[in-house]
C-alpha cells in the first residue's frame, strides 16, 4: 500500500512518487548516483510521461506539487534488494468525472518476465480499492504487446475498447463493498 510518505511497497518492489529534481533529472538522462538505473531505463514512454505529467502538475503554479497533496503523479519502480530503479508507474491525469483514473507502466527490458509489472499493478488496484476520490483504474496498450495485455489481465482489468492496434482496459468497482455479517444465534 502507499505509505505516509507516498510509496507504494510490494514484497520486492519501493514504488515511490518523483520529486521536481526526479524529473528534471530524468528529462535530463542524469540518473541519481546512490540509486542507478537499471539497463534500458527510461524508456521512451518514461520521458513522454514524465513531460505530460510534469506539465500538468506545474499548470499555473510552475512548480510540481507536494505528493501528499497530488498522488496522480508518476512513480519510479525500485527494486528493493539491489536498490536500482527498473521502471515507472504514470498517473496520466487524475480520476475523471466518473472517478476513473488512467495510468501507464513499463519496466526495463533487461528486468521483464520477473513479475514486478504484475506485482506493483496488483498493489496499485489494492490502493486504489481504499481511497473514496477513485472507483477505478484504466490503461491502454498496443496489440503488439502480449506481456503488457497479460499483466493488466492478471491485476484484473478487462478489455473495454478495442481499437483495432490499441486496446482499452479497465477495472472498476463500488464503494459499497459490504461483507455479510455471520449469522448470529437466534437468527
Amino acid at each position: 500500500m502507499i505509505g505516509s510518505l507516498g510509496s507504494l511497497r510490494t514484497a520486492r518492489l519501493d514504488v515511490r512518487p518523483m520529486s521536481s529534481g526526479d524529473f528534471d533529472a530524468l528529462l535530463q538522462g542524469l540518473q541519481d548516483p546512490d540509486r542507478p538505473w537499471a539497463e534500458g531505463y527510461p524508456l521512451d514512454e518514461s520521458l513522454v510521461s514524465a513531460a505530460m505529467v510534469l506539465e500538468r502538475q506545474r499548470g499555473d503554479h510552475g512548480a510540481v506539487p507536494v505528493i501528499s497533496q497530488d498522488p496522480w503523479t508518476q512513480y519510479q519502480i525500485i527494486l528493493r534488494d539491489e536498490d536500482v530503479v527498473i521502471g515507472d508507474l504514470t498517473f496520466l491525469d487524475g480520476p475523471d468525472a466518473d472517478r476513473v483514473a488512467l495510468v501507464t507502466f513499463g519496466i526495463a527490458p533487461g528486468r521483464r518476465g520477473n513479475g514486478y509489472a504484475t506485482e506493483m499493478l496488483r498493489e496499485l488496484v489494492d490502493w486504489a480499492r481504499a481511497r473514496h476520490d477513485i472507483r477505478g483504474l484504466r490503461a491502454d496498450t498496443d496489440l503488439v504487446n502480449p506481456s503488457s495485455h497479460n499483466v493488466l489481465r492478471a491485476a484484473g482489468l478487462e478489455v473495454v475498447q478495442d481499437d483495432g492496434d490499441r486496446q482499452l482496459y479497465e477495472l472498476r468497482w463500488d464503494r459499497a463493498q459490504r461483507v455479510p455479517r455471520a449469522p448470529v444465534a437466534g437468527d
